[in-house]
This record gives C-alpha cells, structure tokens and sequence, in this order.
C-alpha cells in the first residue's frame, strides 16, 4: 500500500484546475469574507477544505454570470469536483458546498 500526504494547497489546486473552462461563473478573488476574517485581518478565502477520519468537504465561493440557471450551475460544480477529487485523491469526498458570493454581467470577468 502506498501511503502519501495531500496538503490544503494541493487540495485547492486540483480543485481549481477541475473549474477552468467551467462556463457561466468562476472562483471568487478572495471576497467573500467572514466577520471573523475581517476582524482578524484575515484574507478571504475562495476555497475551504475541511478533512476528518479520511473524508473531506470543501466549500467553493463563486462568482456566476448575469443569467446563469444558478441551481443547475452548482450541481454542475459540485458534480465536478467531487468526480475529479476522488478519481485523484481517493479521499472520500463527504460534500462540496458551492456559495455564489457575487453575480456580474456579461463581461465583467465572470467565465
């Protein structure tokens, strides 16, 4: 049996990497921020990746283009991520929570 160690950072990047070319929204640019983060001066963080007894949950702050079938958009992620987390990681992916923190029109950066 092999055993290896994935890091939250390494977490955040097949994550990342499984969203590009996802059509009609984005990862947030660090917004979204707690009261928590602002009162401590903490950065906002796009993706939370919380593990425990082998499975993990990651929660993703989106941004969704103007018009998006929103509904549809986050099972799509959520599909996404999930499938590509445990076909690389082998980890037991327990949920992926998806939070559109902010929509924008068309051309406004936004996939």
């Amino acid at each position: 049996m092999v055993e290896y160690e994935l890091s939250d950072s390494a977490i955040v990047g097949i994550i990342t990497l499984s969203l590009e070319g996802l059509e009609g929204a984005r990862l947030a640019s660090g917004g979204g921020r707690s009261v928590g983060d602002v009162l401590s001066g903490r950065r906002g963080r796009t993706v939370r990746v919380s593990r425990e007894d082998g499975r993990i949950r990651v929660e993703l702050q989106l941004v969704a283009r103007y018009g998006e079938p929103l509904r549809e958009l986050a099972a799509q992620v959520q599909r996404t991520v999930h499938d590509v987390l445990t076909a690389t990681t082998g980890l037991k992916v327990e949920a992926v929570d998806v939070v559109f923190v902010d929509v924008v029109a068309e051309g406004e950066h936004a996939a």
